[in-house]
């Protein structure tokens, strides 16, 4: 467990500053959180502003390398989750983390939905509908991580303490 974790973990790690450092061009004074802010645009005149001054072929490429990322995070947020669960002495604790362990596949789906409708509306093909879609995954996604990242920093910690 602890080598799929250094392994996955090491590859998502990888990839997340392959996306920090290619997605660099996408930061700017009107859009400070780059991709981010294209996630949550949620009306074509925000949609519009967010691409102007955007290469097309940057944006494409910043999604297509996070396409590559999300197995590697969700490997390794599942392990770290079944992990926690697995040395959680107290029951709530160890069922929250075989629940959330589940979770990371639908944060998963919800960044490929997100992906694919964001490679749609910078081909043009939009509609308030599908922005809200985007905006919708977006939002349950970093949410559901959120949830993820603080049941890992709660338990963890723990775990690697009982084992040492």
């Amino acid at each position: 467990m602890k080598t799929r974790l250094i392994v996955f973990g090491s590859l998502a790690a990888l990839f997340f500053f392959i996306l920090q450092i290619q997605g660099a061009n996408l930061r700017s004074e009107a859009t400070p959180l780059g991709i981010i802010n294209l996630e949550f645009a949620s009306d074509p005149e925000i949609l519009n502003k967010v691409l102007f001054g955007w290469s097309n072929a940057d944006v494409k490429a910043n999604i297509y390398i996070d396409f590559v990322f999300i197995p590697f995070y969700a490997l390794f947020f599942y392990t770290a989750c079944v992990a926690a669960a697995n040395t959680s002495k107290n029951h709530t604790m160890k069922h929250t983390g075989k629940s959330l362990s589940k979770a990371v596949y639908v944060i998963a789906g919800l960044d490929l939905i997100e992906n694919k409708v964001m490679l749609d509306s910078i081909a043009g093909s939009f509609s308030d509908f599908t922005l809200l879609l985007t905006n919708l995954c977006a939002g349950a996604k970093f949410l559901l991580l959120l949830v993820v990242i603080l049941y890992l920093l709660i338990s963890l910690p723990q775990a690697f303490s009982k084992k040492a």
